[in-house]
């Protein structure tokens, strides 16, 4: 029994040092701060933040390209270190919102008002 706890204390020393997971938290603190700042629902509010988290962690080290490319930063800029996280909230606090964008605008489509 002891080695199972060996085990899982490894699994999940493991996965809090994961580049996903950490990214993720970024993306989740964007999330929350998006939440924060436009004053929603709470039920509104845990989208955001999941959304968030979701979406860093799925950009990955891409996020850091497409905001490089978004500010007319220098190509340098994406290797820069201590800037994975930088871009995880930033994702996290835009991509959510983004998102809502693209589907409010593809229900308008589908309803017949962006004829």
């Amino acid at each position: 029994m002891n080695d199972n706890t060996g085990f899982v204390a490894t699994v999940l020393r493991d996965l809090a040092a994961s580049t996903a997971v950490i990214l993720a938290a970024w993306g989740a603190l964007g999330g929350a701060t998006n939440a924060l700042t436009t004053k929603m629902r709470l039920r509104d509010a845990l989208r955001h933040i999941l959304l968030g988290g979701l979406i860093a962690a799925g950009m990955g080290s891409l996020s850091m390209a497409v905001i490089t490319s978004w500010l007319n930063l220098p190509p340098e800029a994406i290797p820069a270190g201590g800037a994975a996280g930088s871009a995880a909230y930033l994702v996290g606090v835009f991509g959510p919102a983004v998102i809502e964008l693209v589907l409010a605008r593809l229900r308008q489509a589908r309803e017949g008002g962006d004829d």
